[in-house]
Formats: C-alpha cells, structure tokens, sequence
C-alpha cells in the first residue's frame, strides 16, 4: 500500500496539471470536468484524458459526471501540502 502511495506520489508531482487537477478537487470538493477545467483555464480534452488517467490509479473517482479524490488522492494532496 505505502509503495503505492509512493508512486502516486510521483505520478501526480511529475505533471504540473496533475498537481492543478488534485489540488482544485481537493480544495473546492466534486467538480465535474468542464468545471475544473474553467476553474484551472485548461482545455477540457486534456482535463479528461488527466482524470482518466488517475481514476485508473484510483487517485479520484467519478460518479455521475462528477469527479472527487478518492482516500489515496485525499493523501497525496495532504502530502503535497507538506511539500509546498
């Protein structure tokens, strides 16, 4: 499980959106996409594809069109705050 953590880790502080996309989701709550992407000023493709990406990992989950960061992603933004 910790490994797990560990590299989650680093697969959302390696991409700068990433960090955006948790940290936005982690501040404001469920948000669907098109949301979070005007909140951050990206283009939702990207925003999409991103949250795609960590669902696979199971950083955030989506259920209804809406996405919110699952316990892992609640660490890894807890973690990142110590970080920053």
């Amino acid at each position: 499980m910790e490994e797990d953590l560990t590299s989650n880790i680093g697969f959302i502080m390696g991409n700068k959106q990433r960090q955006r996309i948790v940290q936005v989701l982690g501040s404001k709550g469920k948000m669907a996409s098109e949301k979070i992407a005007k909140v951050e000023h990206l283009p939702l493709p990207p925003v999409k594809k991103l949250l795609d990406e960590m669902a696979k990992r199971k950083i955030v989950s989506e259920e209804g069109g809406v996405w919110s960061l699952t316990e892992s992603g609640l660490e890894i933004e807890k973690e990142m705050k110590k970080r920053a």
